[in-house]
């Protein structure tokens, strides 16, 4: 059985799909710290001036200790309207009205916590794109697990709990993780390498690593299904 961690990110790029898509029970991070301006609360997306520009989900302000579970969205300000105002630049994408009626869908429900509404969100994507992954939230499975001593030793407390066999980690975390920790632990730890496939975006220059909503506003899900296998396990 193979599982992965990550925090909660708002719509992330392909490569955070894949990733969920690789493993057997993805396990939503929420007891880490927050980070402000972070991959959380804001991604990606294509605007008229042919780049990327950020959509951002407004947080309430909190300590810097603060963990993620504990974050509360700011809706005193009509944020989800201020994203569809900025998606109008996709209006003659191919798939933009799908996309448009899947986004009216996961925001018809005000949610007031940040990690909870990410992880609804990670979960709607998921089904649209027929990614068979459980995805669980690390502080309601597990509400008395105690805090790793070191960053790369929670992967090994959640595989345990979850008796898995392989941990799955961003490729980011390849110089900060001791496999032979893992080794010692009767575990095996991989890495996923993600392929990040060009496709047209309009009549434009390719930006990648975009959030998978420009995924989705370019690609019929026959291709989005194809682009998820594009990755690579290494150790």
């Amino acid at each position: 059985m193979k599982v992965a961690l990550m925090q909660p990110y708002f719509f992330p790029y392909l490569g955070y799909y894949q990733l969920i898509n690789s493993v057997d029970e993805f396990v939503v991070f929420d007891n880490a710290q927050y980070v402000r301006r972070s991959w959380m609360n804001r991604n990606r997306i294509l605007n008229e001036h042919k780049e990327s520009s950020f959509m951002t989900v407004p947080v309430s302000k909190a300590p810097r200790e603060t963990k993620i579970k504990d974050i509360i969205i700011n809706n005193h300000t009509n944020w989800q309207e201020k994203i569809f105002h900025q998606l109008l630049y996709y209006k003659n994408a191919p798939y933009y009205n799908n996309v448009l009626d899947f986004l009216n869908e996961c925001f018809i429900k005000s949610n007031s916590n940040l990690s909870e509404f990410n992880t609804i969100l990670l979960k709607k994507t998921c089904t649209f794109l027929s990614v068979k992954t459980d995805i669980t939230i690390l502080s309601e499975k597990f509400p008395t697990i105690e805090s790793a001593n070191m960053a790369d030793e929670w992967g090994i407390k959640v595989s345990k709990a979850l008796n898995a066999t392989t941990y799955i980690n961003a490729i980011g975390g390849k110089d900060l993780y001791s496999q032979q920790k893992y080794q010692d632990n009767g575990l095996g730890i991989k890495f996923i390498k993600p392929s990040l496939s060009s496709y047209k975006q309009f009549d434009k220059h390719f930006v990648p690593g975009l959030s998978i909503i420009d995924v989705m506003m370019f690609n019929d899900l026959n291709a989005i299904k194809d682009m998820l296998e594009m990755q690579e396990l290494i150790r």
